[in-house]
């Protein structure tokens, strides 16, 4: 037996208690933890031995709906608008403006960190030094550094203790001192030599050090305790499986099973969910109080910044916790799962291994410039890999709080955990700007067209101007060149193909392809939308030319063109399609297309109600969303006419019997999205489906998730047209349409009476609980 006092845990425990009774009304399992992942019940913070400790237990995790409480912090992300150094040699004079700029800065601890004065006082240190990354990188690696620093140790620390304040006010509790008669150097957040559980509080998914791991273990051996480590997002396959194996180490574990409960625990990870809100990091005065040196504007970034965050971060819109995926003009965005993870994604594999090794640089600057205020441990940053950013599309969407709010929630899908993930940047904000793109533009804009009669219908000229009118205009190419691929008469399929076709020593093919939506399954609860899956199709029908191409020839209308066309309808269009919707060059044009029916479904709400985009409708303004990249709808034009006139799809091939064959293709067409088509499933079918997809969705608005057996990973967030600290709570979920309607309404009471017997519980607190298990 051991002997356990009763613990006083707060008004949050309380408010942890009613979460997890009405967790227990709703239907739904728990989310089902990544292959490999140690059994849920011990890995996600099962304790044999004691009651649990704070922080809500994932493998019982709050209902959707429920609203976490937020916590503020100084927010670097403003960083990410501030301008590309010129080019010396393209831009002599403005070079020589920011050289004068840099001159007048002091050393960088004079300046607020995190701010863009200490930023560039920073990066002319490290140039000074012989720094060879590029600006990008830098800046990257410096503002992951500072989101470490200044959420955790300065924000989330002081957010749990004021929460938990009626715990860790008690006597006997330290924050951040050693353990004495340990010999240990870690420096447990809180300690209390009378208390059964000391703690650590993490602003992420991820544990410290190896070291700090280490430490706490040991402590926990010499001091009968268990280390927990709490989260502020759902734990990380990574981390539950270090705890896991830190445990199993133990030598009264020695011999147990895999799956098997454990007989000492001596680490445990506890998801404390909150939400993290940035705010502008003060730039005007340094540390003295005197003005900071005037930055003068060299060069300004184009529309949308330059490596923003999805969205952008305009230069007239808020600093600090504005921009981000899906964030309108002055909108304002938490710093969730997608955000925090996409920010300072690396743009390749290369570049993946150029940050890691930049971010040591930065480490050690920081070590320098804060002395003992710096920790390695504290300054672990979130290290998302294992994700497959090629493949992140839009899932989820809400209209939350009257109007005022979206919540939306993205998923790619899960790689090995040790692979870099990169690219996240450039997807999410392809994906977020399309999504305003087909909100701005009325749905008429959204065809492109490949036809060499036709120059004057490449595309709508405001389309042409955004990055989903690129992406459907290559890809309309793109679809062109793989039906050359696959009909290549040097390659079996394509010798298979011609072989079957009429017309003798001259076979011609004419047709009009273009891709347009397939029908999307969606679930929409009324104030969500759940896209399930948005296939795409690829349509074809006899097209015959009047220019001429190479050969000066086109197919003529006969009976063996109408054989030739239904023999590429029946064997060769339902590969294009297949890789449409497969192959890695249509990415994007899936993702685009995702977006396009989020977008579709604000548009059909925005009807009758005020939505988050209301405003934005039909209204034509596309400059937020500008592609930055050096292209014009007629350099994919000329593209395909130089290749339909010289002649790339035509070719000549000796068959079997020694005949020489002459092949012509002629492939005009385009993509259309100006309408879609939906599949609604009702909320049986959806469960059925997908039952644990709402939780999932609910915890990636804080961090990334897996989902579906750990073969997709959640990453999600919340933007809004004000403070995020300023919104009233409005679940997403209609009330009356499901359970936690009738459960909510009897919360305040359920609330009261746990507090009734929380405040017994303190007046009682000095008893003994008398509980069985090991010791």
């Amino acid at each position: 037996m051991t002997e356990i006092r009763g613990k006083h845990f707060g008004p949050a425990l309380v408010v942890a208690l009613v979460v997890t009774l009405i967790g227990a009304l709703l239907p739904g399992p728990a989310i089902a933890a990544p292959p490999g992942s140690p059994p849920a019940k011990y890995a996600l913070g099962f304790d044999p031995s004691a009651p649990p400790p704070l922080g809500f237990d994932p493998s019982t995790p709050p209902p959707p709906g429920f609203v976490p409480e937020e916590f503020k912090f100084k927010d670097a992300d403003g960083l990410f608008s501030l301008p590309e150094p010129p080019d010396p040699n393209k831009s002599p004079d403005e070079w020589r403006i920011y050289q004068k700029y840099l001159r007048s800065l002091a050393a960088p601890r004079n300046y607020t960190p995190g701010s863009a004065t200490h930023f560039y006082a920073r990066w002319k240190v490290y140039q000074a030094r012989g720094g060879t990354d590029s600006f990008t990188d830098y800046r990257i690696d410096y503002v992951s550094a500072s989101h470490a620093r200044e959420r955790g140790k300065k924000a989330f620390e002081p957010f749990v203790r004021e929460q938990e304040k009626e715990l860790f006010s008690g006597a006997g509790w330290q924050s951040d001192n050693q353990v004495a008669g340990t010999g240990t150097t870690a420096r447990p957040d809180e300690y209390n030599e009378n208390d059964p559980y000391f703690y650590d509080f993490k602003s992420s998914a991820d544990l410290g050090t190896d070291s700090q791991l280490n430490d706490y273990v040991k402590i926990a051996q010499l001091k009968g305790k268990t280390g927990v480590y709490l989260l502020q997002k759902p734990p990380s396959d990574k981390a539950l499986k270090k705890i896991d194996k830190a445990n199993r180490a133990l030598p009264e574990n020695k011999g147990v099973a895999p799956g098997a409960p454990l007989k000492r625990v001596a680490v445990m990870a506890r998801y404390y969910p909150a939400l993290a809100v940035g705010e502008p990091i003060p730039d005007d005065k340094d540390k003295k109080g005197n003005p900071v040196p005037d930055r003068p504007d060299w060069n300004p970034p184009p529309s949308g910044g330059v490596g923003s965050t999805p969205g952008g971060n305009p230069v007239t819109g808020p600093t600090g916790g504005a921009g981000g995926a899906l964030a309108a003009a002055g909108q304002h965005s938490t710093d969730g799962g997608l955000n925090s993870a996409v920010a300072s994604s690396p743009d390749s594999a290369a570049d993946a291994a150029q940050l890691a090794a930049t971010a040591q640089v930065v480490a050690a600057e920081d070590a320098e410039e804060f002395g003992d205020d710096y920790s390695p441990d504290e300054a672990t940053a979130d290290d998302l890999g294992g994700v497959d950013f090629s493949t992140l599309d839009l899932r989820y969407v809400s209209d939350s709080y009257q109007g005022h709010a979206a919540q939306f929630a993205f998923k790619a899908d899960a790689t090995p955990e040790d692979q870099p993930s990169y690219g996240g940047k450039q997807a999410a904000k392809l994906a977020s700007d399309s999504f305003f793109v087909w909100l701005e533009l009325p749905v008429d804009a959204f065809t492109v067209n490949l036809n060499p009669d036709e120059p004057e219908r490449i595309i709508d000229s405001q389309f042409g101007r955004t990055d989903a009118g690129r992406v459907l205009l290559q890809a309309d190419l793109q679809m062109k060149k793989t039906t050359a691929q696959l009909i290549d008469p040097d390659t079996p399929l394509g010798r298979q193909y011609w072989d079957s076709l009429h017309g003798g020593e001259k076979k011609c093919l004419s047709s009009r392809s273009w891709i347009v939506p397939g029908t999307a399954t969606v679930h929409d609860t009324g104030n969500e939308l759940y896209i399930l899956d948005a296939p795409l199709t690829v349509k074809t029908e006899s097209d015959y030319l009047s220019s001429t191409g190479a050969g000066d020839t086109t197919c003529s209308k006969n009976a063996d063109s109408e054989y030739n066309q239904e023999i590429y309808r029946s064997t060769i269009l339902p590969l294009i399609q297949k890789k449409v919707n497969e192959a890695p060059e249509y990415a994007d044009l899936r993702r685009v297309y995702f977006s396009r029916v989020a977008a579709q479904w604000y548009r059909d709400r925005s009807r009758t109600k005020h939505t988050a985009y209301s405003d934005l409708i039909d209204k034509g303004d596309v400059s937020r969303w500008v592609t930055q990249q050096n292209w014009t709808p007629k350099d994919t034009y000329d593209l395909y006419v130089k290749s339909y006139k010289e002649g790339e799809f035509h070719r000549t091939y000796t068959t079997t019997q020694g005949n020489t064959v002459l092949t012509e293709t002629y492939i005009v067409g385009g993509v259309d999205f100006s309408s879609i088509n939906e599949n609604h499933l009702g909320g049986g079918a959806f469960a059925g489906q997908d039952p644990g997809l709402p939780q999932t969705v609910a915890n990636a608005q804080i961090g990334a998730v897996s989902g579906d057996g750990g073969k997709d990973v959640w990453l999600g967030g919340m933007t809004a047209d004000r403070p995020i600290t300023e919104l009233a709570f409005s679940p997403p979920i209609p009330a009356t349409s499901t359970t936690i309607f009738y459960v909510l309404a009897g919360a305040p009471v359920l609330a009261w009476l746990l507090a009734g017997a929380w405040i017994l519980i303190r007046r009682r607190r000095r008893s003994a609980v008398a509980i069985g298990g090991a010791s």
